[in-house]
């Protein structure tokens, strides 16, 4: 990847700032059209006395444009762009601790051949345990004696 030199930082950095600028005066703009020529059709309407408010149409439909505009601008550049980005952040920071939590676990883990154990994350003192059901329904451990006597009778049926 290719690091940018000051004056093309400084350009870009620029640049966005223009951009940023420049959809604030579009909406601005944007809501002075709305309010002049609103307030026109209802001083239209309110001067001639009609009986039904046809200016709602206008205002309505228009001020849902408007309303996008301004959450367009908000999404792009406003807070929501900040929330966004931190957003976006914290999900990268997750992402990238996951990885390395993986990769140690990895690298912690080790696999012996011949006991064909696996120990994860260094707990080497741990062995496995066999259990059995007792009579009465609790779980006991499995005597190595036991369990081989198990295995014969297990293996003969």
């Amino acid at each position: 990847m290719k690091r940018k030199n000051e004056s093309q930082l400084e350009s870009d950095i620029r640049r966005k700032l223009e951009e940023k600028y420049e959809e604030r005066l579009g909406l601005i703009v944007h809501l002075v059209a709305y309010l002049i020529v609103n307030l026109m059709l209802w001083a239209i309407y309110l001067l001639g006395a009609g009986a039904f408010p046809w200016p709602l149409f206008v205002t309505g439909g228009w001020g849902i444009g408007l309303i996008s505009h301004f959450l367009s601008y908000h999404n792009e550049h406003g807070a929501g762009a900040e929330k966004r980005e931190a957003a976006i952040e914290a999900e990268v920071e997750r992402k990238y601790r996951l990885a390395r939590m993986r990769e140690t676990a990895d690298r912690d883990s080790v696999y012996d051949t011949d006991d064909e154990e696996v120990v994860v994350y260094g707990l080497d003192n741990y062995k496995p345990r066999r259990l059995r059901l007792t009579d009465d329904g609790e779980l006991a451990e499995l005597d190595a004696a036991e369990g081989d006597e198990r295995e014969l009778r297990a293996s003969r049926l």
